[in-house]
């Protein structure tokens, strides 16, 4: 059998994700991780440019709420308190400098950053997988296989709370959700549960918030991928992606509801 053209495989990723992976379970050359990387890569570079000075307003108002709070709270000592504020106007003079100075390089090197974490969080996630599936399931995958794999997904979408985006990460989410948020003048464009509660202010309610319909949609597309690289049903290979993703979500949840906490 030929093997699949890199196009072709983007286009059953998102309308035949049954077939996306065929010939994975073969092997793979660095090609078919390092394109989607660059694609990934590429949007997130681009797309958050379209809601930029939402993200700096939001930033900036974080730093009020920090302020406001630190200052109301007594059991902080005055010397602390004092290194504390100093820092936090050294913070707020880096966003206004990168509100004015948009493409001074000291403002775009975080740029370079980026492909590196999607690197590490497609790597980590592909470890904890072929945990699962070569231990766990007595199977023999190599390690690029399941990164190539887990890496195609973040074509769909991604949880971006390691690169503290809150949309999301992924290519499609973002493209949906940037032009949503620029008319919204707000980051907070996740299509969960959570959009039935008010105020998200419990830990469950945070769990319920992460389950972005493309973050879901990626884990079941990686679950199809499982499927076909331990030669497994698609339910299994779901079921085999869902719960290892299901602990990271309820982690990721808890670090959510945490730094809500901190920031008042």
């Amino acid at each position: 059998m030929d093997k699949m053209s890199f196009l072709q495989r983007i286009v059953n990723l998102f309308f035949t994700p049954s077939k996306a992976f065929d010939g994975l379970a073969e092997g793979v050359s660095y090609k078919d991780w390092l394109y989607p990387l660059m694609i990934v890569t590429i949007g997130m570079i681009i797309l958050p440019l379209f809601f930029r000075d939402v993200s700096i307003n939001e930033a900036e108002e974080r730093f009020i709420r920090i302020e406001r709070s630190l200052s109301n709270n007594p059991d902080i000592p005055e010397e602390r308190l004092e290194q504390v504020n100093e820092g936090m106007r050294d913070a707020r003079e880096k966003i206004t400098d990168s509100r004015e100075h948009p493409f001074a390089f000291r403002n775009l090197w975080g740029y370079l950053l980026i492909p590196v974490m999607y690197f590490i969080s497609a790597a980590f996630f592909s470890a904890v997988l072929m945990l699962v599936g070569n231990f766990g399931m007595g199977g023999n995958v190599k390690f690029f296989q399941m990164f190539t794999m887990v890496m195609m997904t973040y074509l769909i979408g991604g949880n971006g709370f390691l690169m503290n985006m809150a949309p999301g990460v992924g290519t499609l989410e973002l493209l949906v959700k940037a032009p949503l948020i620029a008319i919204k003048e707000s980051t907070d464009m996740i299509f969960s549960p959570g959009l039935i509660f008010e105020e998200i202010d419990s830990y469950l309610k945070h769990f319920l918030n992460q389950l972005d319909v493309f973050r879901i949609w990626g884990m079941v597309v990686m679950g199809f991928g499982f499927a076909k690289l331990y030669n497994k049903p698609s339910s299994s290979g779901i079921v085999a992606v869902g719960m290892p993703w299901l602990i990271l979500v309820a982690i990721g949840a808890a670090l959510v509801k945490a730094n809500s906490l901190m920031m008042g």
